[in-house]
């Protein structure tokens, strides 16, 4: 990587600013802009944050250079906190009400918070009277009922993505001989199901590395409805709400085939 230095000239010129010109609006003089672009001076990081405000660069290429001369990124001040944009419960609802395909809201521990009726009816659940305990909408809770399993012809493969996040979440990492309380509560749920899927997830805990979920993934869902047929899904997840850790789990149909059974399943 460049030096600080030789970034912050190489962006003015980009921008065809003269040294003067960015003196100017940076409100230093000509000489310590001068000093700062031969690297023969280290502008204090409220001096180097006045250029870089003058020049007005993404947050991108602002960090980088902040980074290369020492400093930490300011992105916190540098408008509204990404952490209060997102969707409320409301606003959540509504967003998966408009989608054609499944839709719904999961919570950073895999707790549905929301979900559009499609979803509901490809599951086979009314969410306005059933698992209403939070516990109990973890999608690892339900995981080993044939209600539901029976129905994911790639189980092992949707079941350890839920391993993968449960193994290297970000506020610890869960162990089996160990879980966290609210863990241990969804492992109560979950070992309580059908022992065939017990001893396939136990298999999978063993084998499945831990993941570091992005703020854009992607897993693979095949599910057979009794009456539609088979479905496949490229289920992706975007986050929908930083402060409360909540994501959109958008299930899209891979083909023709998976959107004519879904077509099925929704005149049903």
């Amino acid at each position: 990587m460049a030096a600080w230095y030789e970034m912050l000239a190489a962006a003015r010129t980009r921008l065809d600013l003269s040294q003067a010109e960015l003196a100017d609006r940076a409100a230093i003089s000509l000489h310590t802009l001068k000093a700062y672009e031969q690297g023969r001076r280290h502008p204090s990081v409220q001096y180097l944050r006045s250029v870089l405000d003058a020049l007005k660069l993404d947050r991108t290429e602002r960090g980088q250079i902040l980074e290369a001369a020492g400093y930490a990124l300011d992105w916190q001040d540098l408008g509204p906190d990404p952490r209060d944009f997102g969707y409320d419960a409301t606003g959540a609802q509504a967003e998966v009400d408009r989608a054609s395909y499944p839709c719904f809201v999961l919570s950073e521990f895999a707790e549905v918070i929301c979900a559009n009726q499609l979803v509901q009816r490809l599951w086979g659940v009314d969410l306005r009277v059933e698992y209403t305990d939070v516990h109990d909408r973890n999608l690892l809770s339900v995981a080993s009922n044939p209600r539901f399993a029976d129905r994911c012809e790639n189980w092992d493969e949707a079941v350890g993505t839920l391993v993968a996040v449960f193994k290297g979440h970000h506020r610890g990492n869960e162990a089996l001989e160990a879980p966290s309380p609210y863990f241990k509560r969804v492992l109560e749920r979950f070992m309580a199901g059908d022992p065939r899927y017990v001893r396939r997830f136990l298999e999978l805990w063993e084998k499945v590395p831990p993941a570091t979920m992005q703020l854009r993934w992607h897993y693979r869902v095949v599910w057979r409805d009794p009456a539609a047929g088979r479905m496949e899904f490229d289920c992706l997840v975007t986050t929908c709400n930083v402060r409360d850790g909540w994501a959109f789990d958008d299930w899209i149909p891979v083909d023709a085939p998976s959107w004519a059974a879904l077509e099925r399943l929704r005149s049903a």
